[in-house]
């Protein structure tokens, strides 16, 4: 019953929206957008990113991937909306630009959505298990449904998808996953073949449900390891404190702004009956207003400054710290076949010192030492297989480490970047609010000082 009333929200949604584009493209000439020949059968389609070029959420989208000097530049923009008769979704063009030799051309262009996206971090994980795979955006909810083909969703989303393709295409193991190689290159058509595909992937790793006790269960600490694991759940606490606070700040704002919307026009208005005072009381009101107008420009640049920055980057941190307990449970499954190993052996020298040592009677002897003999002989079969499982977890966890401990202090070097440009995006708005503020009373005073000093000289 959830299931059919969700696919008839579904079917209302998609006719209110089909409905609300036709009439926009019919009053709006920059929604019709530009054909492509792989997505022809669609009935409608969104503006292609030219049309938002001129929207300051992606005035640096430039920066984020197209490095000339790497030999695998990735980009995502163009969205386009794609109609099904049964759904409809949100088509990105990538233009991959490369200068490897396992890839046949130089230059691929390709259309995917973001399910693709899904499909392709999932089998990054497969593979790579212990390589710190970069998040993906929120899939919507549906509370938000209505507003996920808003062009205020869809760029933030697209930026989204543009920092995650970069991570990855700049990874040096990530990048040459034959999976991410089909996904820059493969037509429509052979991309959905190959996804539909079951490909052969690596030992799936055991995790065991020990949560934030598994450091109490390991035996043998990993001092690195266990650092990166204290120092992931600190920065994860100051970032999270941070994020809070500045939101608290920014609501706060928002209602200063308000404030100082109905205080600028009671100046205005003064000033019509004090002669005397008009122009002094009118720049203080234009003060007052640009003083305002700046104060509103910093919360509005909130969310795209601090606010989805911190967040997206939390999840990154928790994507680095489910990397680490993956690698735990590899250091416990070796640990718990050690164990066995040792008191297998353990019993097998018993069992040989009291055959070698009979205490009792011949022919309760006889009974016990034909099923110490039973016993010894299922050991001597049995601890083979321990050695050689303890041999694979060892090599298992080994590979584990080496894998872990370059791909986190990879992580560490991006870290810095990618903090260092959020907090200076939020100073730089900082000072420009702050700039604004100060000219414009700066400018009061001045006017006030010129009228003093005119008054001055014609009492003289």
């Amino acid at each position: 019953m959830a299931s059919r009333t969700s696919a008839v929200l579904d079917v209302i949604v998609e006719n209110k929206e089909i409905t609300s584009v036709i009439k926009d493209r019919e009053t709006d000439p920059l929604s019709i957008c530009s054909g492509d020949s792989t997505y022809d059968n669609s009935l409608v389609q969104s503006p292609s990113i030219e049309s938002f070029s001129t929207i300051h959420d992606i005035e640096n989208l430039s920066e984020l991937n197209m490095d000339e000097n790497s030999d695998l530049c990735v980009k995502i923009d163009n969205p386009q909306k794609h109609l099904d008769t049964l759904e409809t979704y949100i088509i990105f063009r990538i233009t991959t630009k490369v200068a490897r030799i396992e890839f046949s051309e130089n230059e691929y262009i390709v259309h995917r959505r973001y399910n693709d996206f899904l499909w392709l971090r999932q089998k990054l994980i497969e593979c790579h298990p212990f390589c710190i795979i970069p998040p993906l955006p929120g899939k919507h909810s549906l509370i938000g449904q209505l507003d996920r083909y808003s062009k205020d969703f869809i760029l933030l989303r697209m930026k989204a998808l543009n920092v995650f393709i970069t991570r990855v295409s700049k990874h040096p193991i990530l990048s040459c996953n034959e999976h991410f190689k089909i996904f820059l290159t493969a037509a429509s058509s052979d991309f959905t073949l190959h996804r539909r595909q079951r490909h052969p992937v690596q030992q799936k790793i055991k995790t065991f449900n020990h949560d934030n006790s598994s450091h109490s269960v390991l035996k043998n600490k990993h001092i690195e390891f266990d650092k990166t694991k204290a120092y992931l759940a600190t920065l994860s606490e100051k970032l999270s404190s941070i994020e809070k606070i500045s939101s608290r700040i920014n609501k706060e704002r928002y209602d200063y702004v308000s404030e100082l919307n109905s205080y600028h026009p009671i100046f205005t208005t003064w000033a019509t009956s004090e002669p005397e005072l008009s122009e002094i009381l009118q720049n203080i009101g234009s003060a007052l207003e640009r003083s305002s107008a700046a104060q509103n420009a910093l919360v509005q640049s909130y969310c795209n400054t601090i606010g989805n920055p911190i967040k997206d980057f939390l999840t990154y941190i928790d994507v680095a710290q489910e990397t680490l307990r993956k690698r735990e449970s590899y250091q416990y499954a070796y640990e718990v076949s050690m164990d066995e190993l040792n008191k297998r052996h353990s019993e097998k020298d018993k069992l040989i010192a009291n055959v070698h040592n009979p205490s009792q009677g011949s022919t309760v002897f006889s009974i016990w030492k034909q099923s110490s003999d039973d016993k010894l002989e299922k050991l001597g079969s049995y601890i083979p297989q321990l050695i050689k499982k303890v041999e694979l977890n060892q090599d298992n966890l080994e590979c584990a480490n080496e894998s872990l401990r370059s791909d986190i202090q990879r992580w560490q070097n991006e870290k810095q970047q990618c903090l260092k440009n959020i907090l200076l995006d939020f100073v730089n708005k900082q000072i420009n609010y702050y700039q604004a503020t100060v000219n414009s009373w700066e400018y009061v005073t001045r006017e006030i000082n010129k009228q003093s000093a005119s008054m001055r000289g014609n009492l003289k």
